[in-house]
């Protein structure tokens, strides 16, 4: 799970629009680890099989989200 994508997320005023397919593809893995809650589209695609740009929204970060980012960085820290 990427920490510095959902510190990224955490900088942000909420809700959080995200554009690119990295971006939604990253949010999809904090959204199955349950650290954010986000409405992400199911992926379409046009009929020539061009996938279909799309937007992803972030709502919150989670209880657990907060417990993670606080983890990380009272980790960076005692280093």
């Amino acid at each position: 799970m990427s920490m510095e994508f959902l510190r990224t997320i955490a900088e942000q005023k909420l809700p959080y629009v995200l554009h690119t397919p990295a971006d939604i593809d990253r949010l999809r893995v904090l959204r199955a680890a349950e650290l954010v809650t986000a409405f992400i589209p199911p992926s379409e695609h046009a009929p020539d099989e061009r996938a279909i740009r799309q937007l992803a929204q972030v709502e919150s970060i989670t209880a657990k989200g907060r417990l993670a980012l606080n983890k990380a960085t009272s980790s960076f820290i005692e280093l």
